[in-house]
């Protein structure tokens, strides 16, 4: 039977909190605290396991992502892979050349020039001299540093030291990629390129694992994916399948904080958001599923306790992955807000909502007369939108335009030259 490119069985890892140091000036100051400490009395240890128990099968050519909240282990997954560190417990097999991109300036120096560090990173890489200088015109073109490439790359901006970290690990026919979240420092036109660079690659057989939290850039370039959450496995299989868990998971977190933001709030400055409502056309609540070619009404309910006078009132919506979808702000619409002492709304109207597939909610603020500072904030609950075309992912887009179509035949083609 034909082993997997990458296997992962029961792998832990943990690391110990707080500071540690490893050199001898720095041991022996933590050596005379220790001596100067009641001898009753033991430093406690702290400790955080990164990874749980985390086991999966890769077989070659397949792409995965790994997908999940900040602090879930996906960067730990992937330094483990790429031998930056060493796991704690369990087995790690990788059959393959590995090249890694997996943050922002690693495997280059910033006082070494753009051309010292392709041959520094290609070493560190295990890519012989000869095939570096095959592909170092490859490289400098796809990295589009011509003018560059003699600088210093202390002198390069963040997006120029990624163009050329991805091109070095790209070019050099890697069978195993790890690519984490710093693509996502380039900008959008090398972020396509990338993509390209990726698809080729796939082509010619290469495994990939990738790290984003871009969900659009993962479904363009892997086919499964697996959701980490507190270092262990919280879901596993094709993409939209592990996306949809993932949006649950950010839903529920949402929840809880909406929860807790309501518990925690105060009137302090006078005035209170009591309650923000999306309603239907009928002015029903939104709680099941709203189309996003129908009209909704986000309502804001205030309670205040003195005289506030003018006002302005701002709205904003959230996807379920944290996206801000649109803000809208009264006075940016010449909608006047006087808040009087007792209790009052306002409310705007999406006709119709326009917002593609999805989980949502609003959020709601009471800013001063100068618009900056923010007299009270409310949250409503969630709502889903059925977008127009049924069955679309839900995080393909935030915007699902009202539209018709039109088409013509001009004139005939003529004879094919």
């Amino acid at each position: 039977m034909m082993h997997p490119a990458v296997r992962f069985t029961d792998v832990s890892k943990q690391y110990l909190l707080g500071v540690t140091r490893t050199s001898l000036p720095d041991a022996v100051t933590q050596w005379a605290r220790r001596l100067t400490r009641h001898s009753t009395r033991r430093a406690s240890r702290s400790f955080h396991w990164a990874l749980k128990e985390v086991t999966f099968d890769l077989p070659f050519g397949e792409s995965l992502a790994l997908i999940g909240p900040n602090g879930a282990g996906k960067s730990t997954l992937l330094k483990l892979l790429a031998k930056v560190t060493e796991p704690t417990a369990g087995r790690i097999e990788v059959h393959g050349r590995v090249s890694a991109l997996i943050e922002l300036g690693a495997g280059f120096h910033p006082d070494l020039t753009g051309r010292e560090n392709v041959y520094l990173n290609g070493a560190i890489l295990g890519v012989p001299r000869r095939q570096i200088e095959r592909r170092f015109d490859s490289i400098v073109a796809f990295a589009e540093l011509d003018g560059f490439i003699d600088t210093p790359l202390k002198r390069y901006s963040s997006g120029m030291a990624v163009r050329l970290g991805f091109a070095v690990a790209s070019c050099m026919d890697p069978e195993i990629l790890l690519v984490d979240e710093v693509l996502a420092v380039g900008d959008a036109s090398f972020q396509r390129k990338c993509i390209d660079r990726i698809r080729e690659l796939q082509r010619q057989g290469t495994t990939l694992i990738f790290v984003s939290h871009n969900t659009s850039l993962v479904k363009a370039v892997c086919n499964t994916a697996i959701l980490l959450s507190d270092g262990s496995v919280a879901a596993s299989g094709t993409v939209p399948v592990v996306i949809d868990r993932y949006n649950e998971m950010l839903e529920a977190r949402g929840s809880a904080l909406l929860e807790g933001a309501r518990a925690g709030a105060t009137h302090n400055a006078g005035v209170e958001i009591v309650q923000v409502d999306v309603l239907t056309s009928s002015g029903e609540p939104a709680d099941g599923r709203v189309s996003s070619n129908s009209a909704v009404a986000i309502r804001v309910s205030y309670k205040a306790y003195s005289r506030i006078g003018r006002a302005e009132g701002l709205v904003r919506v959230y996807r379920s992955d944290g996206t801000s979808c649109c803000v809208m702000r009264m006075v940016d619409d010449g909608a006047p807000l006087c808040i009087e002492e007792g209790r009052g709304a306002f409310s705007v109207t999406l006709d119709p909502v326009q917002l593609a597939g999805g989980t949502y909610h609003a959020v709601a603020w009471i800013l001063d007369d100068t618009g900056v500072n923010g007299l009270a904030r409310g949250s409503s609950d969630w709502f889903r939108v059925a977008g127009m075309v049924q069955g679309r992912d839900a995080d393909d887009s935030v915007f699902e335009p009202v539209r018709r179509w039109t088409s013509c035949q001009l004139s005939a083609a003529g004879p094919r030259p």
